[in-house]
């Protein structure tokens, strides 16, 4: 919680002044940014589908985070306008139901394509580390079968084998 100092009064943080003034530019801007969000979530999709770089995948987070807040500052601004938006013309009314149905699609395939992912990479960070364990239980010592039948006494292995080690920063 932030620090007021209430002894000086603060003036009211005014509004960003580049935000759309009334409803009809509200629901205009608020087509536009769907229509890139919805494109933005369905590259974002395929490149997951497609195991692109993870460079590549935070650069479309980086983009996606502020259309976002842009989004939903934008939407809340505008269910507050009622009267505002029972005025708006019956085709930008179609348009946003339209683009509203696509982001809500595009979003659902963004988060399958995100949770299978998710799994994919969890599947074969499993397999390393199973197979990280397996080789770390080798035994210390080893008694060599060549050296009297299995009595004698070899060094521990070396190499990779005892060498393995599980990176846990991912």
């Amino acid at each position: 919680m932030d620090k007021v100092d209430v002894r000086f009064p603060q003036p009211a943080k005014a509004a960003p002044s580049n935000l759309p003034k009334n409803a009809f530019e509200r629901a205009t801007a608020l087509v536009d940014l769907m229509g890139r969000l919805t494109l933005l979530l369905q590259r974002e999709a395929a490149a997951v589908r497609a195991r692109r770089p993870t460079a590549e995948l935070l650069q479309m987070a980086r983009e996606k985070q502020p259309m976002s807040l842009v989004y939903e500052e934008i939407s809340r601004m505008l269910r507050v306008d009622r009267d505002g938006v029972i005025a708006l013309p019956a085709e930008l009314k179609t348009a946003l139901k339209e683009a509203t149905g696509q982001l809500y699609a595009a979003s659902a395939d963004n988060a399958e394509a995100l949770r299978v992912g998710g799994q994919a990479q969890k599947i074969v960070v499993d397999t390393v580390v199973a197979a990280v364990t397996r080789a770390q239980k080798a035994p210390a010592t080893a008694y060599a079968a060549h050296m009297g039948g299995g009595r004698g006494y070899a060094p521990p292995p070396s190499g990779p084998r005892t060498s393995s080690a599980l990176n846990k920063q991912l």
